[in-house]
């Protein structure tokens, strides 16, 4: 089983996919301030890369508790990028978007729930899919 190869491929997947979401989601053509989130975006799908062979590790030992991290891993990792981002945006002095939108401490603790989530979500499908592609590769490999 070639790890590293599948990792990549994990990371270049996720960025793919994010890069798609983002741009539909953006202004046409998209603000400056897009690059920022494209500079992000390599963080989180390099983090995924890095994360990949220890979900696979945990998987095929067994070990205990290890989907629990994982969401864990996931919710910890989407918090993180929301900070990012919100630093982001205030590092102006003001809320670096929408010069008329002006967020309240409830929409910061929003933004950071739903991009918890979607971490949660995004470690999950990760490790899901590797788990699987690592089951049928042992068995490929083994012959059963």
């Amino acid at each position: 089983m070639n790890i590293p190869k599948l990792a990549a491929a994990n990371g270049a997947g996720f960025f793919c996919f994010w890069l798609l979401v983002l741009y539909a989601g953006a202004d046409h053509p998209p603000p400056p301030g897009f690059l920022w989130l494209l500079l992000l975006l390599v963080l989180c799908a390099l983090l995924a890369t890095w994360r990949v062979p220890r979900y696979i590790e945990w998987h095929l030992s067994g070990q205990q508790r290890h989907l629990l991290r994982v969401l864990l891993e996931g919710f910890s990792a989407g918090i993180g990028a929301g900070m990012i981002a919100l630093l982001f945006s205030f590092s102006d002095g003001g809320y670096g978007g929408e010069p008329s939108v002006t967020p309240t401490e409830i929409d910061i603790l929003l933004w950071l729930a739903v991009l918890g989530i979607v971490g949660l979500l995004n470690a999950l499908f990760i490790y899901g899919a590797n788990a699987f592609i690592a089951n049928r590769l042992v068995r490929y490999e083994t012959g059963r």
